[in-house]
């Protein structure tokens, strides 16, 4: 009977096991390792940022709607069933992904919007959304994808699709293009599209709808670098199709065009005899197997076109061609350029590498072309650049590093690049420049567009670019503090067509999706002065005056204050003894004759002398008489004071008038 009781307590503890475990680590996940908040019955599994390389020990609550965000974590695989059960959304950008194979989302087939942007995914299995049937956002943006599996999307009804910023050359139609029927906007812009006939079904779908698509610009070939596909005509895509047997650059007809002369693969072409006229003879032309070779005339040198022939290496192109002017390796497997790779390239102009996946560079792989002026390296796996990297291109002019994942650059890494004039380090992962690093070059073009700066210093940096600069600047995460008042003034201070595009306020969130430009200097930095305040408060400062000039200077001013005083002094003594004398009597005055020019007025001066003077004699004036009589003097009245009220009187009357 105990026994029995034993038995049955054993099964209903082992029975509850698991339910109890899995309780346990819900909570211990919740509380110590990530934050959940439910709110309307969904559970937020806030998981940011926390260290986490994998996620194989996390389980879902039972009977609950959850969203995981496992964003800003250091995920670089993702096994199978390992998110099982789990809710509606799942959010793994900025992590360090590099696959999304087939069974990874299995269990979610509830998921409504998956976010993996920012990350290293180069390569997605087919099927591995095949299974997610309520799928409607998908971002994949900022990765390294080159194409997308066939089928893809089936039965997946997205309405929501990004894939801006990665290596996408082309979009099929078929088994692509051809399942998104119902979508409401998709992101291409910021892929390295090859505007050739490969195009023609993207362009074709996108003149049938009318969602938002984003600005398509073309990256290849270069007569359509720059433009958007949507202002194209089929044609300028596809000359080839309807102009019969022309001639058109190799680039626009995948050099497959009828081009004269054409040299076949590992066949040494017979020249003419060579006329008497010749000074030298015809070059023998060698062209690589698994290429295509065209010149215009058989003195001229090769334009070598090995573009998407599977090759893993340079070395396996035989024959070696003679005298090449232009190779294009574009859409190989290359990983490695050895140092011996291009040693018998001297003779080189053009070298297109881009598109491939090339993640080393050995030291003076390119020492010996000394001819080379344009360098193309976009879209490969960079992470790093140095001076010794470009050892030896002193004749370098265009340089492309775009759509790499460049995060570091040495010193001075172009500074013996003398004759440098374009640069696009766009859509890398740049978050700083050492100083000095654009010294001794020529740079006319610049493009730093999509990197991740938050500012960039003048002093050292932008201050070593000439005042023709053209430098694009946008879709940086800037940090509109008092860190980026530098690079505001440099721009203020600059001409108008330096900055290309906008500088858009990325942070802090008062900022944010502000145009720096528009921004006060107070506003982004309280602590700072502008500089035309800071003229207007700072004292200015002159240097100190030797005493041998000082002293001289002083007795100069003293003498000349001296003579004012004095001068001064004589003119207020004269003043005061004119208008002395002006009140005397007229019998008392000396016979001495008044100044004129300093006295009052004459008409004045009599006035004063009739009120003020003491009359001696009144005379009558002589009138002839009838009977020729001589005039009588009659004596006047003599007054020795004036009458003081009836000098009043007249004074006022005088005022009056």
């Amino acid at each position: 009977m105990l026994s029995g009781v034993l038995f049955l307590s054993v099964l209903s503890v082992t029975s509850l096991t698991p339910s109890e475990t899995q309780s346990r680590k819900t909570t211990q996940i919740c509380k110590s390792r990530c934050s959940c908040e439910e709110r309307e019955n969904i559970l937020n599994i806030n998981c940011e940022n926390k260290g986490f390389t994998t996620v194989s020990k996390f389980q879902a609550p039972p009977n609950k709607i959850s969203q995981l965000f496992l964003n800003g974590n250091f995920l670089s695989r993702l096994s199978a069933n390992e998110f099982v059960n789990y809710g509606n959304q799942l959010s793994l950008n900025n992590n360090n992904l590099e696959v999304i194979k087939k069974d990874t989302f299995s269990g979610l087939e509830s998921l409504e919007y998956l976010q993996a942007d920012h990350n290293y995914i180069s390569a997605i299995e087919p099927g591995a959304l095949i299974k997610l049937n309520k799928l409607k956002v998908l971002i994949l943006s900022d990765n390294l994808l080159l194409s997308l599996p066939p089928n893809i999307f089936l039965f997946v009804i997205l309405t929501h699709l990004d894939l801006h910023g990665n290596r996408l050359k082309m979009l099929p139609f078929a088994g692509v293009l051809h399942h998104i029927g119902g979508i409401m906007e998709i992101q291409l812009e910021k892929n390295p599209w090859d505007c050739t006939c490969d195009l023609i079904p993207l362009k074709s779908w996108l003149d049938t709808i009318s969602v938002f698509v984003g600005d398509i610009v073309c990256e290849t070939p270069f007569r359509l670098h720059g433009k958007n596909i949507t202002q194209l005509r089929k044609q300028d895509l596809c000359p080839c199709r309807n102009a019969g047997e022309h001639v058109h650059p190799p680039s626009d007809c995948h050099f497959q065009g009828a081009l004269s002369p054409t040299y076949h693969p590992g066949r040494i072409t017979p020249t003419r005899a060579p006329k008497a006229s010749q000074t030298r003879s015809p070059v023998p032309m060698l062209c690589p197997s698994v290429c295509v070779c065209t010149s215009r005339n058989p003195h001229s040198s090769l334009n070598i076109n090995c573009q998407e022939r599977n090759l893993h290496n340079i070395s396996e192109l035989n024959p070696k061609p003679s005298y090449p002017k232009k190779l294009h390796l574009t859409g190989n497997y290359l990983q490695v350029i050895y140092r011996t790779d291009l040693t018998e390239y001297s003779s080189l102009e053009l070298l297109h590498l881009g598109n491939n996946r090339i993640a080393v560079i050995q030291e003076g792989a390119f020492e010996n072309l000394t001819k080379l002026r344009r360098l193309y390296l976009n879209g490969n796996y960079i992470e790093s650049l140095s001076q010794s990297l470009f050892a030896g291109l002193q004749s370098l002019q265009y340089l492309y590093l775009e759509y790499n994942i460049i995060k570091d650059i040495s010193p001075q890494t172009f500074n013996a690049l003398h004759n440098l004039q374009l640069l696009f380090l766009n859509n890398n992962r740049l978050r700083s420049l050492p100083d000095n690093v654009f010294g001794g070059t020529m740079l006319t073009i610049v493009s730093l567009r999509n990197n991740h700066f938050s500012y960039l210093p003048v002093r050292g940096v932008l201050d070593q670019l000439s005042a023709f600069i053209q430098i694009d600047l946008q879709e940086n995460p800037w940090d509109c503090t008092c860190d980026i008042m530098a690079l505001k003034n440099w721009v203020e201070l600059s001409s108008t067509s330096v900055v290309n595009n906008e500088i858009t306020c990325n942070s802090p969130s008062k900022h944010a999706g502000h145009l720096l430009r528009l921004l006060r200097n107070e506003a982004i930095c309280p602590d700072s002065v502008s500089p035309t305040e800071s003229k207007m408060h700072t004292p200015e400062l002159h240097p100190e005056v030797p005493l041998s000039v000082l002293i001289p200077c002083l007795f100069v001013v003293f003498t000349c204050l001296a003579s004012f005083v004095v001068l001064v002094f004589v003119r207020k003594h004269l003043w005061i003894n004119l208008r002395r004398m002006l009140y005397q009597n007229l019998g008392e005055r000396s016979n001495k004759e008044l100044p004129t020019a300093a006295g009052p007025p004459i008409k004045r001066q009599v006035e004063q002398t009739v009120l003020y003077g003491t009359p001696r004699k009144y005379y009558r004036a002589e009138q002839p008489s009838k009977n020729n009589e001589h005039p009588l003097l009659l004596p006047g009245k003599r007054k020795t004071e004036p009458d003081y009220l009836e000098v009043l009187e007249k004074q006022t009357a005088m005022s009056q008038l």
